[in-house]
């Protein structure tokens, strides 16, 4: 290296890249270092813009950028006449630097011109075009700067025409960078940018015209450069800042790779045939791009241990003063550009891997959500509601975190190699007394691990039964208070809660044994290292014993979130094997129950059964008498007394075209959480003239005049601001506007009135249903006359069927008849009417609208810290914070301890050097030591002295009994803590469940039910766990940080002056930051809620969904 350098700068190899010559800058590390390599990133940044999307819309530009194109061409020339004269005339540096150093120029802006030229028809919401673009063109003006005073002092000696020449050049080359710069600083046009997420899944074209412009993505479009320091989210932390995050239409489109269409496409199509094997689908669909980010991961921590290796050539080449400069300015550059690289591919590694849980995310909710709709339904029922949700939330974050957890299972034991490879180095084979004792807590860990697995085991079943219990008493909200049953269900609920807790409870617990373990294992190495070193018949120095016990403490990263990230694993292994279970339930198969042959009669037949049994379930006995057979004709009225929606089991069916579906009415109307009229319209376009007459032969024409917004009021879930009567001629306006050759009418008449029934009847399922075939269920004996054909039905078996006048003899002489009409004569003396309890309901709730969820806004407010902290209690949570107190002192002291045993032995050590090592990666899962930097001696060569056995004893002594009490402090604050999350997750489900029970009805018909059911599941997850995981990061750290500050101004007090800026400025961009953070975090739970409703809304109407054959819709 050093004699390619040398021959290339034309300098002696002593010093092969001098940088102080003569009273100036060297000119070879001018034009090598301060010129090439600006020059270069110039050119990078500007090739990595070159790739963004064109828009043929856009055909004019602005002065400034035609003056900037003009520019960079000028420069491109100036910078090949500059190149000639080098070559053919240089001056005191060889051709071959000129002709690289001019080289890189002319390359560099040409290919910038070529850019330009290239994005001036591209939108980066501005005229100037991205401010990366031009940022590397200011690293150019120093070395212009210095090769024009150069130059300068050469003319003044003397006025050689060549150095003239070159020297116009430069000054020419500089002016021209300068009016570029002020070209791009020039006024620029602005115009409005729409980012939505209202058509995540639609194309959306850029176009520039009338300062209309619509923007896809906030990422597709970017640069190179854009992604890497992300500057695309400038726009979205600009909005947030403002206060501009109020809905979810507020936030940019997905990226195309993102988008819910495009990731079920590319799972579905690469899911092996048959049934769906999750962990093998996901691997081929994301598993190249998984392992590729390994490799991110890998040079991401390599560059971690880089840091402290180039920070000891640095030291040792300044105290040893015998290398040249150049190389420390080499060290400087590798120090700096270590840490600059690892910490922008660390961030990218966990940006790119969060977008990568993200759409695994989506494919998991969607395999769980295509099995809900094409699942046999006997296997479903095996399924609660409740169940089928903790699928969808806590076993699918379970999974997706296991692809951050896996590269940190590979990772973590690599630091630790690395630490173990570095602690050898400095007490030899010593080291492996340490590590055995570290190998002989892992059976511990697994044990711990073990229980931890199997109490979650117990927790998600425990959690189940209890939202399964919530969706229940939620669907049944009213009977439970018109029989004031709450205080029944709050304690089913509390006794759930309970078992659930338990589990809970023991987690915390044993997290907190590991906790103490993790805590007392480097206290721990570090003795019996010393132990073995001594035994080994070696002499112990105060070097060996400071380095020994920062490279421990470098052990505490890898020991703490190992059992973690294990842990971990194994929650998502048994996720995983639930939602599996899940999966390899068959899916229905129509041809199970359908002929597909019509049958031999030759006659104009629609549906036909022949010998037919139905049960549910798998199972039937086989000794069942079989009906009689029945066949119906196209354009007939058939009108059994008992309705049977069963699955066949045995005999023959056959169904013409059942393929298309069938117009289906469920006696149990299902009404979506929509307008009446996407109720109505089911997906299908909307016919305004077929629209009115299904309005007008259901009867809802007068119910909608009565409505405040017509059609267009929205319905509470499962239409509760509707009556009883309303609800079922919505569902029948419904099936009838499907336009269906077969319809299933399942007693649509029971919830009406008999002067409504009868108009239906007419105007209905005689009038616009005339000439379809349907099958009409009811108990309505007045209205089967009009029907072409009766089947008479008794305890399940079909009697007779027949034209009505030869059934209905039967009929009334059957005594069932006599005694069910008896019943409905004194029903109706008992002033029992469908109407009147319709009317009475449309006053009450004339079409109340169902807003949107809510969200808070602005900061969160101190009561609700408070509210939590009551939750832990005030005892309790003092009682941490008292923990964390002296916890964070003995730290403190530990470290004060080891700068007095320094300043006891410095007299000794005058040439040992001080290096710093900390842990190569900072990780936010860090719950037990705050992530800080040890500052302790660590000797790169032997030292003359040796200390005495005594004093080492001693320091050791009171070294180990402040890690021991801090080991302690932190094992009661890890208790403490533990029991305070578990009571503050009692209280506040207590507290949640009371206001639930004691709300009124009117808020449940307007709040739907899976977004209660999201603060019972998801939200009440967050309490139990995930609050609780990052509230203690949050304290450690702050605890940390107080503790950091207060021996930094114990030891450097000079430091104060410079650290408050700093504080303020780190204060200002954590606040521009929060603030959009906070109002993402919000609007990703109140999105969650529709996505629990519509499941649950799809759960609930599944029957009416695949009748209609509108499953893959």
């Amino acid at each position: 290296m050093e004699d390619v350098v040398s021959r290339l700068c034309g300098s002696p190899p002593s010093d092969p890249l001098p940088i102080w010559v003569g009273g100036h800058v060297g000119v070879c590390f001018n034009q090598l270092i301060l010129s090439t390599i600006p020059h270069v990133l110039f050119a990078t940044s500007s090739a990595c813009h070159a790739g963004a999307s064109r828009i043929s819309q856009i055909s004019s530009l602005s002065p400034a950028w035609r003056c900037r194109i003009l520019f960079s061409f000028l420069l491109f020339l100036f910078c090949v006449a500059e190149l000639v004269l080098g070559a053919i005339f240089p001056h005191e540096v060889p051709p071959a630097l000129e002709v690289l150093s001019g080289g890189v120029s002319c390359l560099s802006w040409f290919t910038h011109f070529l850019v330009l030229l290239s994005l001036r028809k591209t939108f980066y919401t501005s005229s100037r075009g991205p401010v990366s673009l031009v940022l590397p063109v200011l690293l150019l003006i120093p070395s212009s700067v210095i090769r024009i005073v150069w130059l300068s002092q050469e003319v003044a000696v003397d006025l050689p025409p060549v150095v003239v020449s070159r020297l116009s050049l430069s000054c020419l080359r500089l002016c021209f960078v300068v009016l570029y710069i002020l070209a791009f600083l020039a006024p620029s046009r602005r115009f409005p940018v729409n980012v939505s997420i209202n058509e995540a899944d639609e194309e959306v074209s850029l176009l520039f015209s009338d300062h209309n412009i619509s923007e896809e993505t906030s990422e597709d479009n970017e640069s190179f450069l854009s992604q890497l320091f992300y500057f695309w989210m400038n726009p979205l932390m600009q909005r947030g800042a403002k206060g501009g995050l109020k809905q979810p239409q507020d936030v940019p489109f997905l990226p195309h790779g993102l988008r819910t269409t495009r990731v079920r496409q590319q799972f579905l199509s690469r899911s092996p045939p048959g049934t769906l094997r999750l962990s093998s689908s996901l691997h081929a669909s994301f598993g190249s791009h998984f392992y590729s980010l390994g490799a991110v991961k890998l040079f991401s921590t390599i560059l971690g241990f880089m840091g402290p290796v180039l920070l000891n050539l640095l030291v040792n080449f300044m105290e040893s003063r015998e290398e040249p400069l150049s190389w420390g300015v080499i060290y400087t550059a590798g120090l700096f550009c270590s840490g600059f690289l690892g910490a922008l591919l660390q961030n990218q590694y966990t940006h790119q891997i969060n977008k990568l849980m993200l759409a695994v995310r989506t494919s998991v909710l969607t395999a769980v959500y295509r099995k809900v709709i094409h699942g046999e339904g006997t296997g479903l029922a095996g399924f609660a509601p409740g169940e089928v949700m903790n699928l969808m939330s806590t076993d699918t974050d379970r999974i997706t975190n296991f692809f951050r957890s896996f590269h940190e299972l590979w990772s973590l034991p690599l630091q630790f190699s690395i630490t173990l490879y570095l602690l050898y180095q400095q007490v030899g084979i010593a080291f492996l007394g340490g590590l055995g004792l570290a190998l002989l807590l892992l059976p511990l860990n697994k044990v711990i691990a073990t229980r931890i697995m199997n109490n979650n085991k117990e927790l998600l079943q425990h959690k189940d039964a209890r939202v399964k219990l919530v969706a229940e008493l939620l669907s049944g909200i009213r009977v439970v208070k018109f029989y004031t049953w709450e205080e029944h269900f709050a304690g089913q609920l509390s006794i759930l809660r309970e078992k659930e807790l338990r589990h809970l409870r023991a987690i915390k617990l044993l997290d907190a044994v590991c906790v103490y373990l993790w805590a007392a294992l480097p206290v721990l190495v570090s003795i019996v290292t010393f132990v073995t070193f001594v035994l080994l018949g070696n002499q112990l120095t105060a070097a060996k014993v400071f380095t020994a016990l920062a490279l421990v403490g470098m052990l505490i990263l890898p020991l703490n979130n190992f059992p973690w990230v294990m842990n971990g694993i194994l929650e998502a292994k048994v996720s995983l094997d639930r939602i599996q279970k899940f999966l390899e339930l068959p899916d229905q198969n129509l041809l199970n129950y359908y002929n597909t042959e019509a049958p031999p009669s030759g006659r104009a037949t629609v549906v036909e059964m022949q010998d037919a049994i139905f049960s549910w379930g798998t199972e039937f006995r086989e000794d069942l008498e079989r009906s009689n057979s029945l066949e119906v004709l196209i354009g007939h009225l058939s009108v059994p007394e008992v309705s049977d929606g069963s699955p066949v089991r045995r005999g023959a069916l056959y169904v013409s075209h059942q393929e298309a579906g069938f117009g289906f009415v469920a006696q149990e109307p299902w009404i979506q959480f929509a307008t009446i009229r996407d109720n109505i319209l089911f997906g299908k376009e909307y016919n305004e003239r077929l629209y009115k007459e299904v309005v007008e032969a259901c009867a809802l024409a007068e119910d909608l005049s009565m409505l405040p917004a017509g059609d267009q009021t929205e319905v509470g879930e499962n239409g509760v601001t509707l009556s009883g009567g309303q609800k079922a001629r919505v569902s029948l306006a419904r099936a009838v506007y499907q336009e269906k050759d077969i319809y299933l009418l399942d007693d649509p008449l029971a919830a009406v009135d008999a002067d409504v029934a009868a108009h239906l009847m007419e105007k209905c399922i005689l009038g616009i249903l005339g000439d379809r075939t349907r099958i009409l269920c009811t108990h309505r004996t007045e209205l089967l006359e009009k029907a072409d054909l009766l089947v008479l039905m008794d305890d399940g078996k079909i009697i007779r069927t027949g034209p009505p006048e030869e059934i209905l003899a039967l009929v009334e002489a059957s005594p069932k008849f006599t005694v069910s009409q008896s019943k409905k004569q004194g029903a109706g003396n008992g002033g029992s009417d469908v109407d009147q309890e319709d009317h009475e309901k449309e006053v009450l709730f004339p079409g109340s609208s169902m807003g949107e969820e809510e969200k808070k806004e602005g900061a969160v407010s101190l009561q609700v810290y408070v509210a939590y902290w009551r939750a832990v209690g005030s005892f309790l949570a003092g009682s941490v914070l008292l923990a964390l107190f002296f916890m964070q002192a003995s730290r403190n002291i530990s470290d004060w301890w080891l700068s007095h045993w320094i300043g006891s032995f410095s007299d000794d050590y005058r040439n040992v050097s001080m290096s710093v090592l900390g842990p190569s990666v900072l990780s936010p899962s860090l719950l037990l030591f705050s992530s800080r930097i040890l500052v302790s001696p660590v000797s790169w060569a032997e030292p003359a002295d040796q200390n005495s056995s005594g004093d080492i004893t001693f320091y050791l002594s009171v070294y180990g009994g402040i890690a021991a009490a801090n080991s302690i402090f932190t094992a009661l604050r890890a208790l403490l803590f533990a029991l305070g999350t578990v009571q503050a997750a009692t209280a506040i489900h207590k507290r949640l469940l009371q206001r639930v029970l004691r709300a009124t009805v009117t808020f449940f018909d307007s709040t739907p039910v899976g977004r209660i059911i999201n603060r019972f599941s998801s939200d009440m997850y967050c309490v139990d766990d995930f609050l609780p995981f990052m509230l203690n990061i949050f304290l450690a750290n702050v605890f940390g940080l107080l503790g950091m500050l207060v021996m930094i101004s114990y030891g450097l007090p000079w430091i104060l002056p410079v650290l408050l800026p700093l504080g303020l400025l780190y204060f200002s961009i954590q606040k521009f930051y929060r603030h959009t953070s906070r109002e993402l975090k919000r609007l990703q739970s109140i999105t969650l809620s529709p996505i629990y409703s519509h499941f649950s809304e799809t759960l609930s109407g599944l029957s009416t969904i695949r009748a209609t054959r509108h499953a893959e819709r």
